[in-house]
């Protein structure tokens, strides 16, 4: 028997549509989100609006402004630089929580997860390339099981989305992401943690000047136009 998906609310909807929107780069940075208009979008009452627009401010990919209601959060160059430093540290500590564990439940998925992201590559599908890889990060994650590391690691990341989704767009050309994916996983089939560790870090940093030259360069056609 097909097991059936359960339906969704109507503020459930309306957050995961708004959400993908942001992440993918229809609602830039710093767009207002008026209630108004997001009503006659989604033809929807203003409660569910509203729901949604309170559960996008929690993720921070919302900001909300006094008197001016919310907008899509803009991404400064100091806002860049501070995300990528915080992800590159927790990510280096989660590494290191990996240590003490059996890995080769945690690495056959891993494998897996790659295969998939070739797929997509091989296709040129951005949106699932980008979405195998957040499930590959994922998996790291919730394999590690600490709890308050994950927590603040799930703000880091989705705070991040909209930037990393610019990055993967721009590179997916290129195996970059793909090939980073199976060199950790080959060095943590190997144990060697010390060096999955530095490989982790210095990728995410990697990624920093590309990440603040895209968005400089958005806020300069906004301004421009």
């Amino acid at each position: 028997m097909v097991k059936q998906a359960l339906p969704t609310t109507i503020s459930v909807h309306i957050f995961d549509d708004l959400r993908r929107r942001i992440i993918e780069g229809e609602f830039t940075s710093g767009q207002p989100l008026r209630e108004e208009e997001l009503r006659e979008t989604y033809g929807s009452s203003r409660g569910p609006i509203r729901e949604s627009l309170r559960s996008l401010l929690q993720t921070g990919l919302v900001e909300q402004q006094p008197r001016r209601g919310f907008r899509v959060r803009e991404y400064s160059e100091t806002d860049i630089r501070q995300i990528y430093h915080m992800r590159a540290s927790l990510e280096v500590q989660l590494i290191s929580e990996l240590a003490t564990k059996p890995l080769e439940p945690l690495l056959e998925a891993l494998d897996e997860k790659c295969a998939v992201m070739r797929a997509h590559f091989e296709k040129k599908d951005l949106d699932a390339y980008f979405a195998e890889n957040a499930k590959f990060h994922q998996a790291i994650i919730d394999f590690a099981e600490n709890r308050i590391l994950l927590e603040v690691l799930d703000y880091v990341n989705e705070v991040s989305q909209p930037i990393r989704y610019r990055l993967l767009g721009d590179a997916l050309p290129t195996r970059r992401s793909l090939d980073y994916h199976e060199k950790i996983v080959a060095l943590l089939w190997a144990g060697d943690i010390e060096q999955a560790k530095a490989l982790v870090g210095n990728h995410i940093l990697e990624n920093l000047e590309r990440a603040v030259a895209i968005f400089a360069d958005s806020s300069s056609d906004k301004v421009d136009a």
